[in-house]
């Protein structure tokens, strides 16, 4: 891990190791304000207690970020929890910000990500069942969209999901799956148009507890055999991985990328 979850260190960090893309958490204090902290409380992640949502900004402010993963044996750092507006303004054309909406109003992410001039640098992650009129106002701002599809929760089969997804004109389609078939499903409807995404993580960074989020294809394995894992999945599409293990991740694609501009 390059530093603590959902910290200005951490989209640094990746500012300065090259890394395209960080996934940030959002949430909304008890006065509204939006804040990055990827659980409903505090406890894990910070030296406080709490709910997110009954405590204001000035409260959360004042926590520090605990080290890795967190919990109660982890190393407390210098870092306080970031705002939203923070956090923008730390990875302004730098790099690019996924945007994980755990508890925030769409409009107020979109009111945020516009006021500081900022369209270009997030990729907003949406349900199927997003309402129309904030895909309309995404799409009118110009900022991205990504779209979850989990083939676990889905009421939808991968084909009707996907034709959904479509019609919202997505930047990305990220992908949960257990049936690898999904992945060439989603290709064949976005027809090269949309860019697929998957999760790698092999562990729950707060629970340890195995994600499986995308098949076999895990960080645990890419370590071993990065060409059956990355190099699989960007055989059949997909060119958006996310990872825990992004300095491992680039290694291997800028060794991939110059092997293959070297062959014949």
């Amino acid at each position: 891990m390059l530093a603590a979850e959902n910290s200005i260190a951490g989209i640094d960090a990746c500012i300065a190791h090259g890394i395209d893309m960080v996934e940030v958490d959002l949430r909304t204090t008890r006065d509204g304000q939006l804040v990055l902290m990827h659980d409903e409380r505090v406890d894990r992640t910070t030296n406080g207690e709490g709910a997110v949502a009954d405590l204001t900004a000035v409260q959360i402010a004042s926590l520090r970020i605990r080290a890795e993963g967190g919990g109660a044996q982890a190393a407390v750092t210098a870092w306080h929890p970031p705002t939203f507006a923070q956090a923008l303004a730390a990875a302004h054309g730098k790099t690019l910000i996924n945007l994980d909406i755990k508890a925030a109003s769409l409009d107020q992410v979109m009111d945020e990500v516009q006021a500081a001039g900022a369209q270009r640098d997030v990729l907003m992650n949406v349900p199927l069942d997003a309402p129309a009129s904030a895909i309309e106002r995404a799409h009118r701002a110009g900022i991205a969209l990504q779209v979850l599809y989990e083939q676990r929760q889905s009421q939808h089969t991968p084909e009707q999901a996907f034709r959904m997804a479509a019609a919202m004109q997505p930047a990305a389609l990220q992908l949960m799956f257990d049936d690898v078939s999904v992945i060439d499903s989603a290709r064949r409807i976005g027809h090269g148009q949309i860019r697929l995404f998957v999760n790698t993580m092999s562990n729950d960074i707060a629970s340890g507890k195995p994600m499986n989020l995308s098949g076999d294809f895990t960080d645990a394995r890419a370590l071993r055999a990065p060409n059956a894992i990355w190099g699989a999945l960007r055989a059949r599409g997909i060119s958006m991985i996310q990872t825990d293990q992004p300095l491992r991740l680039v290694q291997y694609l800028r060794s991939a990328d110059r092997t293959s501009a070297a062959d014949p």
